[in-house]
C-alpha cells in the first residue's frame, strides 16, 4: 500500500488513532505514545507529512504540544464507563452500524471525517474500534500498526487494508487469508540522545552511580520496561541473589504500567522478595522516569537485560541500551533476536513462556536465573568482549534512528523527497509485501 495525496502538490496526511490511555506526547510513558512522539518531533524537521493525532488529555503534554506546530493533536477527554452508550451500541451492531464499543471513538471518527486524512493508522489497543471510520473513509486508506503479535481475523481483514508490523515475528503472526499489504517498519529511538557521550556525559554518568550508591568497583546490572511477570523481572532478580560477586549489583527502572499504575500485587511481592539484597545495597528500585532521564543511567550501568518470558514483540529499551553502548543480555524471545542480529549480545534461552495468565514450563532448559548469573559473571570478567558488543550496539542501533523510521513512514504515504536528499541505501524503504 503506497498513497498519492488526495491534493495535487500536498503533503499526505496521515491521522494517527493510539489507544485513549496515555498522553500525547510522551508525559507520561508508554511505548507506542513515544514512537509517535518521534515521528511528531522528526515532523518538525523534515515537515514532509501533514500529522494529525489524538490524545487524552494531560496538562503536561499539552504544554509540550505547543512545540510541535506542523501536528495537530485533538485532546479528548475519555470517561471510563459506557452508560447509556452500551445498550445503544449493541441495538446499532444488530443493525449492522459498526459502532464502537468505547464512544471515545465515535468522536475520534468525526474529526476524522473533518480532517479526511489521506491515511488512518490505528496505532495499537482495541484495533476494531475503528471499524465505523473503515466504512468511513474506506478499507484501503486503514493501517493498523501493530506494536504486538496479533492473530489476523475477518473482522481485522474488513477493517483494515494493510497492517505495519515492528519485527518479522509480529508480520508472521498476522496470517492473512486474503491478499493484503504488510509493511515491516521497526522501532525506534532518538539516538542523538540515547548515544555513549563524551566526556561530560561519562562524568554525569559516574555521578549518578554514586548517586544510586554504587562505587567504580561494582557491576550494575540495568534493567528498564514494565514491571510485570512476562518482563522476567523476577527471574533477574533470582540471578542477582545466585551471583557470589557481592559487586554485582542491579539497577531496576520502572513500574507495572509506565507513570499510570505506579504499583500492583507483583511489583509489591518483588520488593518484598528483594528486601534483603536491598538492605545490602544491592538493588535500587528507582520507579518510573521521564524517558529522556534514561540515557544516563543506560552510560551508568555496566550491562542491560532483557529476560522477556513472554513472546517480545520488539523491546525498545534493547534499541535503548545499545545506542548508548551498553552490552545487552537478553531472553531469545518474539522478536528481539531480529534488533540484536550481530551485536554480540548474549542471548539465553527461557524456562518457561508466558501467554497471557498462562504459562508452558521448558523443563528441559536450563533455569533460566542460572543462565542469566552466568551470562552476568561472563560479562564481568571479560571488558573487552563488553565494549566489542557496546561497540558493535551502537554502529547497529543508527538503522534504529528517528529518522529513518520517519523516512518509513514518508515513503509509505508517497510523500516527497527532502530538496537535497542523497540517493537512498537499500535499506531505507519500509519493506512491503503483498500476501
Amino acid at each position: 500500500m503506497s498513497l498519492t495525496p488526495s491534493t495535487a502538490g500536498a503533503k499526505p496526511k496521515l491521522f494517527l488513532v493510539p489507544p485513549p490511555s496515555l498522553p500525547i506526547p510522551a508525559t507520561r510513558g508508554g511505548a507506542v505514545e513515544g514512537l509517535i512522539t518521534q515521528l511528531i518531533r522528526e515532523n518538525e524537521v523534515q515537515q514532509r507529512l501533514d500529522l494529525v493525532c489524538v490524545s487524552v488529555p494531560h496538562e503536561a503534554a499539552q504544554e509540550q504540544a505547543a512545540l510541535y506546530p506542523h501536528t495537530r493533536i485533538y485532546y479528548l477527554p475519555h470517561k471510563d464507563g459506557r452508560g447509556l452508550w452500551g445498550p445503544v451500541c449493541g441495538m446499532m451492531r444488530r443493525l449492522n452500524q459498526p459502532a464502537p464499543l468505547d464512544p471515545w471513538f465515535n468522536r475520534v471518527a468525526k474529526l476524522v471525517k473533518e480532517e479526511n486524512p489521506d491515511l488512518v493508522i490505528g496505532e495499537g489497543g482495541n484495533l476494531l474500534e475503528l471499524a465505523q471510520i473503515s466504512r468511513q473513509v474506506g478499507r484501503d486508506r486503514m493501517l493498523a500498526h501493530l506494536h504486538m503479535q496479533t492473530q489476523c481475523t475477518p473482522q481485522m481483514e474488513s477493517v483494515y487494508g494493510g497492517i505495519i508490523a515492528i519485527s518479522r515475528y509480529v508480520a508472521e503472526q498476522w496470517k492473512p487469508t486474503r491478499p493484503m499489504a504488510i509493511h515491516l517498519i521497526p522501532n525506534c529511538v532518538d539516538v542523538a540522545r540515547f548515544c555513549p557521550g563524551g566526556k561530560p556525559e561519562k562524568a554525569k554518568a559516574q555521578e549518578l552511580r554514586t548517586k544510586l550508591g554504587f562505587t567504580k568497583e561494582d557491576f550494575v546490572v540495568l534493567f528498564c520496561g514494565r514491571i510485570c511477570p512476562e518482563k522476567g523481572i523476577h527471574r533477574l532478580v533470582e540471578a542477582v541473589r545466585l551471583c557470589q560477586d557481592p559487586a554485582v549489583k542491579l539497577l531496576v527502572i520502572g513500574t507495572p504500567f509506565f507513570d499510570e499504575e505506579n504499583d500492583s500485587a507483583f511489583f509489591a511481592q518483588l520488593r518484598q522478595s528483594a528486601a534483603d539484597l536491598q538492605a545490602q545495597g544491592r538493588i535500587v528500585f528507582t520507579g518510573f522516569l521521564q524517558n529522556d532521564a534514561i540515557p544516563d543511567y543506560y552510560r551508568a550501568a555496566d550491562a542491560a537485560c532483557f529476560p522477556a518470558l513472554w513472546d517480545e514483540p520488539a523491546g525498545i529499551t534493547a534499541i535503548e541500551a545499545m545506542a548508548c553502548g551498553c552490552p545487552i543480555i537478553a531472553a531469545r524471545s518474539g522478536g528481539m533476536p531480529e534488533y540484536l542480529e550481530g551485536v554480540g549480545a548474549l542471548m539465553i534461552d527461557r524456562d518457561e513462556i508466558v501467554y497471557g495468565t498462562l504459562t508452558a514450563p521448558r523443563p528441559e532448559t536450563k533455569p533460566m536465573a542460572e543462565a542469566i548469573a552466568d551470562a552476568i559473571h561472563y560479562l564481568r570478567i571479560h571488558p573487552r568482549i563488553r565494549a566489542r558488543i557496546g561497540k558493535a550496539g551502537v554502529e547497529r542501533a543508527q538503522a534504529f534512528s528517528r529518522q529513518a523510521y520517519y523516512e518509513y513512514f514518508c515513503r509509505l504515504a508517497g510523500a516527497s523527497a527532502p530538496a537535497a536528499e542523497e540517493e537512498p541505501s537499500a535499506e531505507q524503504p519500509a519493506r512491503t509485501e503483498e500476501n
